[in-house]
């Protein structure tokens, strides 16, 4: 049975996410897992009672994740080589390497790489928690998944902006579907810690502050969102 990670040993995001997320007995989807440190932080935490579902599409990061799995003898962890989508077929991917997080994938028309795509609920039926980072796709996947996976509890996201989705409609979509939804911010009581806010259907990308900016001058906007149908602890 794995050890769960200790507060100490977590990262911010993983500190916010054991805090908040039910993830004892659960069946929980990895979206967009990359090399698998969440996955793995999932599968600790579950302390052996939940299966862990890592969907990732790079041929680079489905290695490492292969390897994490017999590594922390976890019976109960598989991995989906695919990407997700609102539809199944193809997608096309813009890949590369950053410094921090290694090999990273983005669905664009005119990426370079092709990848088989499915939708969640073929993928994962069962899910009861998501984590959804898949660097802006986030919006086509909810808007297809939300009604047909009712039996989700959580969902953590990392909502990207982008011209033809606006933030007050995929906050609105999981209003609808039941959900509080509770943004991270800065705990000025513990510098470096995450802690919940909850937000407004309201709340438009003009406030929230930019991460950096794009090239072409364009701010880049992202938002770590927990949609919960509890509300969490802090």
């Amino acid at each position: 049975m794995p050890t769960p990670p200790t507060p100490e040993s977590r990262s911010p995001q993983e500190e916010w996410y054991a805090t908040n997320l039910p993830l004892r007995q659960q069946v929980i989807a990895d979206v967009g897992a990359n090399e698998g440190r969440l996955s793995a932080f999932f599968w600790r935490e579950g302390g052996g009672s939940s299966q862990v579902v890592s969907i990732e599409p790079l041929a680079e990061n489905i290695a490492l994740l292969g390897a994490r799995i017999p590594a922390e003898a976890a019976g109960l962890w598989r991995v989906e080589p695919c990407a997700v989508s609102n539809r199944a077929g193809e997608v096309k991917l813009h890949a590369g390497v950053t410094p921090k997080s290694g090999w990273n994938s983005v669905v664009h028309p005119h990426g370079a790489r092709t990848a088989r795509a499915e939708t969640l609920a073929t993928l994962v039926p069962d899910v009861t928690v998501v984590k959804l980072d898949i660097e802006g796709h986030e919006h086509e996947v909810l808007e297809e998944a939300l009604p047909r996976l009712p039996r989700v509890s959580a969902w953590a996201i990392e909502l990207h902006q982008r011209p033809d989705r606006s933030l007050q409609g995929v906050l609105g979509l999981l209003m609808a579907h039941g959900y509080r939804v509770f943004a991270a911010t800065q705990d000025p009581q513990r510098p470096g810690a995450w802690r919940s806010h909850e937000i407004p259907a309201t709340l438009d990308w003009s406030q929230v502050p930019p991460s950096g900016m794009r090239p072409h001058g364009q701010p880049i906007r992202t938002l770590h969102v927990l949609a919960l149908r509890h509300p969490p602890t802090r």
